[in-house]
């Protein structure tokens, strides 16, 4: 036999290490991957719940706004003389119902209806 090549040699091969250094890599490059789309997504979804915060607080401080302007705009066109009888049958419900009060010195409200009543 020639020197070369003899199979009874002590020197041998193992794909362990190599594959134990592979397979970490991997899992600490896909843990940082996994940490980083983590935190962009919570990052996203904190901006997108103080954008939907802020608008729906928007929001609520327009409806108040346009019960006052509607209800203003209501007790000006019932108080022209008779030309809008549902609008006057409107103020005078609300009136009954305690929906908007009437000053003493004769000028209507249209604040904010207080809460009503329990009975």
């Amino acid at each position: 036999m020639s020197d070369e090549y003899d199979p009874n040699t002590n020197n041998y091969f193992s794909a362990f290490w190599p594959l134990i250094i592979l397979i970490s890599g991997f899992l600490i490059w896909f843990g940082i991957q996994d940490y980083g789309l983590n935190s962009q997504r919570s990052a996203y979804n904190r901006q997108f719940q103080d954008k939907q915060f802020q608008d729906a607080l928007a929001q609520s401080q327009n409806v108040s706004k346009k019960y006052v302007d509607l209800m203003s705009d209501l007790l000006k066109t019932a108080q022209t003389e008779g030309k809008d009888s549902p609008a006057a049958k409107i103020v005078g419900d609300a009136l009954q119902a305690g929906l908007i009060r009437v000053q003493q010195n004769g000028t209507n409200s249209a604040a904010t209806p207080a809460e009503p009543s329990k009975q």
